[in-house]
């Protein structure tokens, strides 16, 4: 651990760890990553922090990731701390933390019997909860040791604790990993990418002791005697690095000193050859086991070759000696610092690597007491290094099963991925059992875009391509090709669906295995490629491959079908054909299909002017598939969109889960981009610009602007320069970008149309700025197209979206402008968005409006009502932004934002509270703490619906209209004597 568990200097590393612990004790979660070379300290640091003041009140768990377990065990180092909190807690803290969540059994054997295999999709959310449960009862620290070889799995949940923390969270992370270690493609450069870009998040790097702070550690171990002339040389060879320096002393007594400066290795494997015969061959075999190993598993195996059980606990006593290993209190035995896992395993030779691994594999398949919760994963790594491809190749597949069995998707994808790599080498038997190649190549490219390894899943599925001859198998060759084709796009690989590539696929259908569903899947992909194109062959292609599609009565195949000629007019019978191939696609079962008509029923919504109802099928469609399946299979389903509607429509909460669960995973197509772009516009809207800014620089890496093409980023980097307070750069942003909005999509461009205006009629405000800011206005008008008539008209009979931004459009155009009278637009476009459910901008509106009143000198009681109503809901979603301005407006105008009837009910509102049910009062104590229905449901083990009940009781009860009026009504009546 570190430097033995010395620590000297680093008091200005030590703040922002103990900040971190203090401020998490009174509700503000946050992460601290802490980087540095191998034995620099870091474990130590941490562990001295967590164990000092800073911590007192904390419950502190520790998860280790390991070098050769990183790619086998998903969950490992989660694991390990839930085993740890179990047993410390007693039985009724256990009953009430656990309850519902026994499926963490299988992450977590120490957790007891598992209810049954985890579902997909549970194990995160179930493993925050939990954690959360914990904080109630006592704030809590998680430390993960050794990032850079954590699981994929690990990853994506410390991302999701991380995206979702909340004020009043008692939580926070202290992340460890090595910066030297991280090579090109590492998993983790994504990861901290991703989580630099998150709130709360902040980086520490550790750097070499000087010379005063090297003279300090040896006075700490050797004594004061001659400690100086002792720091010189232990600082000469150590160059400051802790760990090596420690190691340097503890020899100093007997060294004969060669060897020792060449380096931190050289000196640990110094101190390994000072051990006893026995101690150096029990290190040995501890490394290559490649995790904790438990005391008596060490005994068996040194019983297998002969030896006496009882030399395992004098080498193990020696070894921690010598500051080599330590003992758990579980009765683990491992390596005092990892780095010394990878210096003992390089003094074996290949012979003697390959009999310990052999060892390993007769006592894990013949010993029952070997049983662990990821033996297949061990059985594999160890035949592999036994030498034999047959069993690791087996065991390899049913570690991926196993894996599986935990939604452990980049696990899954790294058993499979080994599988392929060892196939040339496996016997026919092994071959024979694992059947068709292709198939092995299609499920770990599955696998791998499970995991979020796009380019990986590419290149695994064009392999596996290769495995099919087009002339004996055409029907699995075009199923092949058909999803190749959509990966490629998604991944950017290719720019557009390309009707030549689409065509060679349909070309080989059609003279291989006409009239099957793979045909009329085929003429479908190629059909849509025609369409974006604007072909005009595209809508009788479309026709007919519905028509075959029902012929030959495959479900498949008509949703495809379906999904396709949705894509064309009438936008009626589009969206029927859309449903229906929902439908259909439910019944099949593929994420790519039930995503892709999702997303098609969803744009035939949006064009038709019902943006909420296409906002709540894309997120029910993503729950369900990230239910059955991986977020990133769920990808298909665009949530992101969905959740950028839910934001118009004033749902921010429902909206920040959403996000959490995309931001817990590594998104790397345009899909990451826009989860990003979102995240920042809801972010700015809240007023948290620094999270605005940091998630919008992530999208611009994720997904570079360019005005050669359209970016689905691009009207949410012009509203989000209008919400940093720069409209002159959004309106020319907009210049840009306006062409390719109108090519899109019109009613996308109106969107557009409605940020422009804002930001002229802001930047008009700016004194001497009229005249540019009607002149930028004007050039984008022009570009959107020479007929306004058009623009905001209803695209249906319910239509009430369009015209309503039309209002805002019209109301902001005229401030631009610096008409005289602009109170009737603002009323206007107040009412409208109040209809079409836009609250975001019906608060904005009616601010407004507000304003417009008090500068024409209009009604005060319209005025006063109006910025009442503004407060209202920006309180209750959370638009700081808003409110600050409304705050500002009544200050200047001398208007009261307090309710009229907020005076009557606050001298009884003892009375009105002492009416409510014991669980009322419990959902309001949350509520006052400031949490979301998902944090309540969690804490008091009932559903998100079941909160929502409560909450409208409250409101009815308390004669209040928000949760938020609702919360201040019960601090004033804590508050009152």
């Amino acid at each position: 651990m570190g430097a033995g568990g010395l620590q000297v200097g680093r008091d200005s590393e030590r703040e922002p760890l103990a900040a971190l612990l203090e401020n998490s004790a009174v509700g503000r979660p946050g992460a601290v990553l802490v980087a540095g070379e191998a034995g620099i300290g870091k474990t130590s640091l941490v562990a001295e922090v967590t164990c000092g003041p800073a911590a007192s009140d904390h419950m502190v768990l520790w998860g280790r990731c390991l070098r050769f377990g990183a790619d086998s065990s998903p969950f490992l180092p989660i694991g390990q701390l839930l085993a740890q909190w179990h047993r410390q807690a007693d039985e009724a803290e256990r009953a009430r933390v656990l309850t519902g969540a026994e499926q963490l059994a299988s992450i977590a054997p120490a957790l007891g019997a598992a209810s049954g295999p985890a579902e997909a999709g549970r194990v995160v959310p179930l493993v925050a909860a939990v954690l959360d449960r914990i904080a109630v009862s006592t704030p809590l620290a998680l430390v993960i040791d050794d990032a850079q070889w954590a699981d994929g799995s690990s990853l994506d949940l410390l991302a999701y604790l991380v995206a979702g923390f909340t004020e009043g969270q008692r939580l926070c992370l202290l992340i460890t990993y090595r910066d030297t270690d991280l090579d090109e493609g590492h998993r983790l450069h994504g990861w901290l990418a991703d989580a630099a870009r998150l709130p709360a998040v902040s980086r520490i790097r550790l750097e070499r002791l000087g010379f005063a702070d090297a003279e300090e550690l040896v006075s700490r171990l050797n004594g004061a005697d001659q400690s100086r002339r002792l720091a010189e040389e232990v600082f000469e060879k150590s160059g400051g690095n802790p760990y090596y320096a420690e190691l340097l002393v503890r020899a100093s007594a007997g060294r004969a000193g060669s060897g020792a400066d060449e380096g931190l290795r050289q000196a640990l494997l110094s101190s390994w050859h000072r051990l006893g015969r026995d101690a150096r061959e029990l290190l040995q075999l501890l490394a290559l086991g490649g995790r904790p190993v438990a005391v008596g598993v060490l005994d068996l195996l040194v019983a297998a070759r002969g030896g006496a059980p009882e030399r395992v606990a004098s080498s193990l006593e020696q070894a921690t000696a010598a500051g080599l290993t330590t003992v758990g209190s579980d009765g683990e035995a491992w390596f005092h610092h990892p780095l010394v896992a990878e210096v003992v395993a390089t003094t074996l030779s290949p012979t003697a690597r390959g009999r310990i691994h052999r060892e390993y594999v007769d006592a894990l398949e013949s010993s029952a007491d070997l049983a662990l919760s990821s033996r297949a994963a061990h059985l594999a790594l160890h035949h592999h290094g036994a030498g034999n491809p047959d069993g690791a190749f087996s065991w390899s597949i049913r570690a991926a099963d196993e894996a599986a069995a935990v939604s452990g998707y980049a696990e899954v994808c790294d058993h499979l991925h080994r599988a392929c790599r060892l196939w040339e080498h496996v016997g026919e038997d092994a071959r024979a059992a694992a059947g068709h190649p292709a198939d092995l190549w299609r499920r770990a490219s599955d696998a791998a875009w499970s995991a979020g390894e796009h380019v990986l899943a590419v290149r695994l599925r064009e392999e596996a391509i290769a495995f099919v001859d087009e002339h004996e198998d055409p029907a699995r060759a075009v199923r092949l090709r058909l999803r190749l084709t959509s990966w490629r796009l998604a991944c950017g690989f290719d720019t557009a669906l390309s009707v030549e590539s689409t065509g060679s696929v349909l070309e080989l259908a059609e003279s291989r295995c006409p009239g099957t569903p793979e045909h009329v899947q085929a003429l479908a992909l190629h059909a849509l490629a025609e369409v974006r194109d604007e072909e005009h062959e595209a809508v009788t292609h479309a026709a007919t491959a519905v028509e075959l599609a029902r012929r030959t009565g495959s479900p498949e195949a008509l949703a495809w079908a379906l999904c396709t000629r949705s894509h064309t007019p009438p936008w009626e019978r589009a969206l029927a054909d859309a449903t229906e191939a929902l439908a259909l696609a439910h019944e099949v079962g593929d994420p790519a299909l039930v995503g892709s008509a999702a997303v098609a029923s969803a744009n035939r919504l949006g064009i038709l002017g019902r943006d909420l109802e296409a906002a709540e099928l894309l997120l029910t469609t993503f729950r369900r598939l990230v239910d059955t399946g991986s977020v990133h299979d769920a990808m298909y389903a665009n949530p992101a969109f969905g959740t950028l509607f839910l934001i118009d429509f004033g749902r921010w909460e429902e909206a920040r889960e959403v996000l959490r669960l995309l931001l817990s995973h590594r998104l790397t197509t345009g899909l990451g981009a826009l989860t990003r772009g979102v995240a920042a516009l809801l972010a700015l809207r809240a007023g948290d610009i620094p999270a605005g800014r940091a998630h919008l620089t992530r999208a611009r890496e994720l997904c570079p602007r360019s005005v050669a093409a359209r970016n689905p980023l691009d009207p949410i980097e012009v509203e989000a320069q209008w919400a940093m307070g720069q409209p002159r750069e959004a309106l020319s942003l907009a210049v840009q970008l306006m062409p390719h909005e109108v090519s899109l999509d019109p009613g996308s461009a109106d969107e557009l149309l409605v940020i422009c205006a804002r930001a002229a009629a802001d930047l008009a405000d700016e004194p001497g700025a009229r005249e540019e800011a009607v002149a930028l206005l004007d050039k984008v008008e022009q570009q959107r197209g020479p007929e306004p008539a058009s623009w905001f008209e209803p695209t249906s009979a319910g239509d009430v979206i369009h015209p309503a931004r039309g209002t805002l459009f019209a109301a902001d155009r005229a401030r631009c402008h610096g008409a005289d009278d602009t109170a009737s637009l603002w009323r206007t476009a107040t009412a409208a968005c109040g209809e079409a459910g836009l609250v975001w901008h019906e608060a904005l509106a009616s601010y407004r409006l507000a304003r417009a009143l008090v500068v024409e000198r209009g009604p005060r009681s319209e005025a006063a009502e109006a910025l009442r109503h503004a407060a209202r809901i920006a309180s209750d979603v959370g638009a700081a932004p808003v409110l600050r301005d409304v705050e500002e407006l009544a200050r200047q105008a001398h208007m009261p934002l307090a309710e009229p009837a907020a005076a009557a009910h606050s001298s009884g509102s003892t009375e009105l509270l002492s009416g409510l049910t014991p669980r009322e009062h419990e959902v309001l104590s949350h509520l006052v703490a400031g949490r979301t229905y998902a944090e309540i449901s969690h804490a008091l083990f009932i559903s998100e619906k079941t909160v929502s009940a409560h909450v409208s009781n409250l409101l009815r009860k308390t004669g209040t209209r928000s949760r938020l009026e609702v919360a201040e009504l019960a601090r004033r009546t804590a508050a009152t004597p």
